[in-house]
């Protein structure tokens, strides 16, 4: 269902891209240590790594679903063998956090999981007991209030909104993080012909009791009625403890 969704959209072009523009503005030369938080297979994140963070020597990642974390430990050892790594396999909030802070903090995708009140404590947390002083935290997030047709209005449809970048930017300044960068990500998705993998994954990622995938494909057909869209966002930002 994941690669039915992922095989729709230009997120992994426009990403590397990116990626490939924030080297000559983002320098974390001095980052040695770094925490995934949720990272799935961790595709991205080592591919920021790699980008961004390319002196790093620990990397430890909590990621709860059993699959993903085998396929990230492949990849970790393949991607970045020369670096000590972990991943602890549990939800965090069963983790018991940090014996001894890091320098970089990645969350791609995964504040859509948190409530507005468990956000907040989390970068609170994040800011005073898993950061050093003066160290990162990088946030991939696919929402924004002002971008109204987006493509994360059929996630809202089927009762499973995200938060706005707008709340979350004013988080992380609350919880003690400066804005260090920020770059706004423009993607397209195509709608056309929707398959049963297709409506499956915003079903399974909806929380609306009894949806039918005949009811997903009616949203879809309303809300992006010439089969495709180039209205999507995303936005990736590092965010800088400064004390």
């Amino acid at each position: 269902m994941h690669e039915a969704y992922r095989s729709r959209g230009n997120f992994r072009e426009v990403f590397t891209a990116t990626l490939s523009n924030m080297c000559t503005d983002v320098k974390l030369g001095s980052v040695r240590s770094c925490l995934a938080v949720g990272p799935g297979e961790g595709e991205y994140e080592l591919e920021f790594v790699k980008h961004c963070a390319a002196n790093i020597n620990k990397f430890l990642a909590i990621e709860p679903d059993h699959d993903s974390a085998e396929q990230l430990r492949t990849y970790l050892s393949t991607s970045l063998p020369d670096v000590e790594s972990q991943v602890l396999e549990t939800k965090l909030e069963n983790w018991k956090g940090l014996g001894d802070p890091v320098d970089l903090i990645l969350m791609f995708h995964v504040l859509y999981f948190f409530g507005a009140d468990e956000r907040q404590e989390l970068f609170k947390k994040m800011h005073d007991h898993w950061l050093t002083s003066g160290g990162y935290v990088a946030i991939v997030s696919a929402s924004r209030t002002k971008s109204p047709g987006n493509t994360h209005m059929i996630f809202e449809r089927l009762g499973k909104p995200s938060p706005p970048w707008e709340d979350i930017e004013a988080d992380l300044q609350k919880a003690g993080f400066t804005k260090y960068y920020a770059y706004e990500m423009r993607l397209k998705r195509d709608f056309r012909n929707p398959d049963e993998s297709l409506l499956r994954f915003y079903k399974s990622n909806g929380s609306l009791p009894d949806v039918t995938l005949s009811y997903v494909r009616d949203v879809i057909e309303e809300l992006y009625p010439e089969g495709n869209s180039n209205k999507g966002f995303n936005m990736i930002a590092i965010f800088k403890r400064t004390n």
